[in-house]
């Protein structure tokens, strides 16, 4: 939960950043982010569907919380 909560605030704090700046430098900022937040996620899913994260939350969500992850990877790599 605390990993969680604290990619959280990373993230918001940086889209915050970008919002005005649209320099490579800061997509590329963006972009090694969400490469580590993916990450997380996968880290996640294998967890859950491998049964060694008890979890509220269907294999399938989760699924689905790591495919917008990859997601916004391809946008920001355009």
């Amino acid at each position: 939960m605390n990993t969680a909560n604290e990619f959280a605030k990373e993230y918001s704090a940086l889209l915050d950043n970008c919002k005005n700046a649209q320099s490579k430098a800061m997509k590329s900022e963006l972009l090694e982010e969400t490469l580590i937040f993916k990450d997380f996620k996968t880290a996640g899913v294998q967890g859950i569907t491998g049964c060694k994260i008890r979890s509220l939350i269907l294999p399938l969500l989760a699924d689905h919380v790591l495919r917008e992850a990859n997601h916004y990877i391809r946008l920001l790599k355009c």
